[in-house]
Protein backbone atom coordinates (compact mmCIF):
# COMPACT_ATOMS: atom_id res chain seq x y z
CA UNK A 1 0.00 0.00 0.00
CA UNK A 2 3.13 2.57 0.92
CA UNK A 3 4.62 2.00 -2.93
CA UNK A 4 1.27 3.05 -4.39
CA UNK A 5 1.00 5.93 -2.22
CA UNK A 6 4.40 6.54 -3.47
CA UNK A 7 4.02 6.63 -6.69
CA UNK A 8 0.80 8.13 -6.33
CA UNK A 9 2.43 11.19 -4.80
CA UNK A 10 5.64 11.33 -7.61
CA UNK A 11 2.30 11.14 -10.34
CA UNK A 12 1.14 14.05 -8.42
CA UNK A 13 4.26 15.78 -7.91
CA UNK A 14 5.71 15.17 -11.98
CA UNK A 15 2.18 17.44 -12.63
CA UNK A 16 2.66 19.78 -10.75
CA UNK A 17 6.89 20.60 -12.04
CA UNK A 18 4.79 19.89 -15.80
CA UNK A 19 2.35 22.70 -14.85
CA UNK A 20 4.76 25.25 -13.61
CA UNK A 21 6.94 24.35 -16.70
CA UNK A 22 3.97 24.60 -19.00
CA UNK A 23 3.99 29.14 -17.12
CA UNK A 24 7.11 29.59 -17.64
CA UNK A 25 7.35 27.95 -21.56
CA UNK A 26 4.49 30.70 -22.04
CA UNK A 27 5.89 33.43 -20.78
CA UNK A 28 9.14 32.80 -22.69
CA UNK A 29 7.26 32.50 -25.56
CA UNK A 30 5.08 35.60 -24.88
CA UNK A 31 8.29 38.04 -25.22
CA UNK A 32 8.44 37.57 -29.56
CA UNK A 33 7.35 40.52 -30.43
CA UNK A 34 8.12 42.78 -27.39
CA UNK A 35 10.94 45.04 -27.32
CA UNK A 36 13.80 45.23 -25.33
CA UNK A 37 16.82 46.66 -24.51
CA UNK A 38 19.89 44.60 -24.81
CA UNK A 39 23.71 46.06 -23.13
CA UNK A 40 26.65 45.46 -24.55
CA UNK A 41 29.97 45.59 -22.17
CA UNK A 42 32.99 46.13 -23.96
CA UNK A 43 36.53 47.98 -22.26
CA UNK A 44 35.54 51.20 -21.11
CA UNK A 45 32.33 51.24 -22.93
CA UNK A 46 28.72 50.34 -22.44
CA UNK A 47 26.26 50.39 -25.33
CA UNK A 48 22.55 50.07 -25.14
CA UNK A 49 20.75 48.45 -28.26
CA UNK A 50 17.07 48.59 -28.39
CA UNK A 51 15.66 45.29 -30.19
CA UNK A 52 13.05 43.23 -31.50
CA UNK A 53 12.10 39.35 -29.58
CA UNK A 54 12.04 38.11 -32.93
CA UNK A 55 11.67 34.18 -31.09
CA UNK A 56 12.08 31.92 -28.57
CA UNK A 57 14.21 28.43 -28.89
CA UNK A 58 13.62 26.19 -26.34
CA UNK A 59 16.94 25.35 -24.51
CA UNK A 60 19.10 28.24 -26.13
CA UNK A 61 16.94 31.28 -25.45
CA UNK A 62 15.82 34.29 -27.26
CA UNK A 63 16.95 35.12 -30.73
CA UNK A 64 16.95 39.22 -30.54
CA UNK A 65 17.15 41.58 -34.01
CA UNK A 66 18.39 44.87 -33.40
CA UNK A 67 15.86 48.14 -34.75
CA UNK A 68 18.46 48.85 -37.48
CA UNK A 69 17.93 45.03 -38.73
CA UNK A 70 21.34 44.35 -39.13
CA UNK A 71 22.84 42.68 -36.21
CA UNK A 72 21.25 39.72 -34.00
CA UNK A 73 21.84 38.52 -30.66
CA UNK A 74 21.22 35.79 -28.46
CA UNK A 75 20.05 36.13 -25.36
CA UNK A 76 19.09 33.53 -21.90
CA UNK A 77 17.36 33.69 -19.02
CA UNK A 78 20.59 34.91 -17.37
CA UNK A 79 20.91 37.57 -18.94
CA UNK A 80 17.52 38.74 -17.78
CA UNK A 81 18.85 37.86 -14.53
CA UNK A 82 22.03 39.86 -14.26
CA UNK A 83 20.64 42.86 -16.06
CA UNK A 84 22.02 43.09 -18.89
CA UNK A 85 18.51 42.75 -20.97
CA UNK A 86 15.04 44.28 -20.04
CA UNK A 87 11.93 44.22 -21.64
CA UNK A 88 11.28 47.93 -22.60
CA UNK A 89 7.94 49.55 -20.86
CA UNK A 90 5.70 52.11 -23.27
CA UNK A 91 5.53 55.36 -20.43
CA UNK A 92 2.00 55.61 -19.58
CA UNK A 93 0.07 58.69 -20.90
CA UNK A 94 -2.10 60.72 -18.59
CA UNK A 95 -4.85 62.62 -19.70
CA UNK A 96 -6.66 65.21 -17.88
CA UNK A 97 -10.72 65.77 -18.68
CA UNK A 98 -11.15 69.30 -18.88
Amino acid sequence: MEAIEAVLELAKERDEIASELETYEEWFESLVGKEVTLTIKSKKRTRFLECVVAEFNPGEGWILQSDDGDDTHIVTFEDFVEGRVWVTRPEKHVTFAG
